[in-house]
């Protein structure tokens, strides 16, 4: 015996005639899968500003008072962002940088003379004089 197609397929009830095939379809997928795209990439860009996001990947955001909780210096990582204090910058040396999300850096600094590496605490500038300190996380 023979196998032989059946003259009628199960349609599912999907429309399978050619008239339903003019390209309006893809046209309509195309343009879903754009506009799913634009707002995916929004949502993704505005929650380059969200706190815990700077927070996680230890950069600051715009504007005074916006640096992150944890910083991440010379292989290690550091905890503070406390209220800011003055300090005088001429006792300090400057050892790095925090990146900012569209904007300057903000200058990383710890006492002087540079300790051994890692340095115990670290002092961010946030904005003329106004410092905020951090400390090692995990011990020396």
């Amino acid at each position: 015996m023979t196998w032989t197609p059946r003259a009628s397929a199960p349609n599912f009830g999907w429309p399978c005639k050619p008239e339903h095939h003019d390209g309006r379809l893809r046209e309509v997928t195309w343009k879903r899968a754009a506009v799913v795209a634009v707002v995916v990439l929004l949502a993704l860009g505005g929650a380059a500003f969200l706190p815990w996001t700077a927070d996680h990947f230890g950069y600051a955001r715009p504007g005074d008072g916006g640096l992150p909780s944890r910083i991440h210096h010379a292989g290690r990582d550091y905890r503070g962002g406390g209220p800011c204090f003055g300090a005088d910058e001429t006792a300090l040396t400057r050892v790095g940088e925090v990146g900012t999300l569209f904007g300057a850096s903000h200058p990383v600094f710890t006492t002087r003379p540079v300790p051994e590496p890692p340095p115990l605490t670290l002092v961010v500038r946030d904005s003329p004089g106004c410092f905020v300190g951090y400390a090692l996380q995990g011990g020396p």
